[in-house]
């Protein structure tokens, strides 16, 4: 998967999920929308099915005095609500209602009222004719229980809810898994470059020294040998650095093993401060901090190697006047230990992913500045194996401070 997904795929992948996540949204809440107004309509049909009973029974039994209808119809609300009121809890509708009488020949008014607009919620309206004239029509408002009917329908919202839910976070999930496969084959992708390059490079200069010696005995002086074996063996001592660094990070990956011994910490860090100011020459000035009587219990290679290397990334990333200051302190059982420099800084966007395997920071073209991504990952690992933490603060042309946090009696 690592290898054939590229940049197309992963958009097409994304957008196809997406595509389907949206729809299948579309189609939950369409069905319980559907759902919800199927009950609406299945309530007003019970309701109409009483009315039309009621008028019935109720209204074509006998007159009305006073109206040139009196052969035809007595309309009484209250003999209407007699009948009206146990259909409804035949059909099992039990809302408050509200009844008026309509005369159309006086222009729509209102000839009688019965019951209370006050208990009406979500109030639905409907008109019926009650006699064949068309003279005079009922008019009935009834709540709808909206609220009601949206409670019975919890476990079906709840369900596609839930659904769609459980979908997203997978989508999610999906997503940024494929996007760490595609930023993991990324970053291989860098590694193995360079590393090409920094293998090629020492690998060159030892060779034209080694070929210089050979090939040119006659102009050999005890000097001139001296000066290229040092060539060559510096040259050697960094793909031997850089061979440990890939160890160290293979072996950060399974159990890594720690010989824990109580180190005197202050000379510990002077070295490191010696070794930074002669790798930087006169541009780097080194400052440590740190009581004679601090002590840690820890493995005293990985943690001076861990510290060797964030120093050797302060010297790599700085091109001017650089000030390190190396510091620790002790606070109750923890034991901080801060590398500071005022060097170019890291932007936020990076600062976060710096621990991360193979990660390094874009440097464009200057091939000066080599890695391969593994020395704070490195890091990362030796403070976690030691039961601590690691973090850095940084700003751009602010400088960096890596801090390592670290339980003072060794691991946990």
């Amino acid at each position: 998967m690592v290898q054939t997904l590229n940049k197309r795929s992963f958009s097409i992948v994304s957008v196809v999920v997406t595509l389907a996540l949206a729809l299948l949204t579309i189609v939950q809440c369409a069905w319980v929308w559907k759902t919800y107004n199927d009950n609406v309509d299945s309530f007003q049909r019970r309701v109409q099915s009483a009315t039309y009973r009621t008028i019935y029974k109720s209204f074509r039994n006998s007159d009305l005095p006073g109206t040139s209808l009196s052969r035809n119809i007595y309309i009484d609300l209250t003999d209407f609500a007699t009948w009206f009121e146990p259909y409804l809890k035949e059909l099992e509708v039990y809302q408050p209602y509200y009844l008026e009488v309509i005369n159309h020949t006086l222009g729509d008014k209102v000839m009688m009222r019965s019951g209370n607009t006050d208990w009406l919620f979500t109030p639905w309206t409907f008109e019926t004719q009650i006699d064949d004239r068309g003279m005079f029509s009922l008019r009935l408002t009834i709540s709808v229980p909206r609220r009601e009917m949206l409670g019975d329908m919890w476990l079906l919202i709840l369900s596609s809810v839930v659904m769609v839910a459980v979908l997203a976070a997978s989508f999610i999930y999906l997503r940024r898994t494929l996007f760490r496969y595609r930023s993991l084959e990324e970053m291989r992708r860098n590694l193995t470059h360079n590393i090409t390059h920094e293998l090629k490079t020492p690998i060159s200069v030892a060779r034209v020294a080694t070929d210089a010696l050979i090939n040119f005995p006659e102009d050999n002086t005890p000097e001139r040998e001296e000066r290229y074996l040092r060539i060559i063996d510096a040259q050697l001592a960094q793909l031997a650095d850089m061979v440990q660094h890939i160890l160290d990070s293979s072996l950060s990956e399974e159990a890594m093993p720690l010989s824990v011994e109580d180190v005197e910490f202050l000379p510990l860090l002077q070295k490191i401060a010696e070794q930074a100011r002669t790798r930087g020459g006169a541009r780097v000035s080194v400052e440590v901090e740190c009581d004679e009587a601090t002590r840690l219990h820890c493995d005293r290679f990985h943690i001076s190697n861990t510290l060797s290397t964030i120093v050797d990334n302060s010297l790599k990333y700085s091109t001017g006047e650089l000030h390190i200051v190396l510091h620790c302190a002790q606070e109750g059982d923890i034991t901080i230990i801060s590398v500071c420099d005022n060097g170019p800084g890291i932007a936020p966007h990076h600062l976060p992913h710096i621990f991360e395997k193979f990660y390094r920071i874009p440097s464009g073209d200057r091939h000066e500045v080599r890695g391969n991504g593994l020395g704070l990952y490195y890091a990362r690992s030796v403070a976690e194996r030691h039961g601590g933490t690691i973090g850095a603060k940084s700003s751009p042309n602010e400088g960096t401070t890596i801090i390592i946090r670290l339980p003072s009696d060794g691991t946990k």
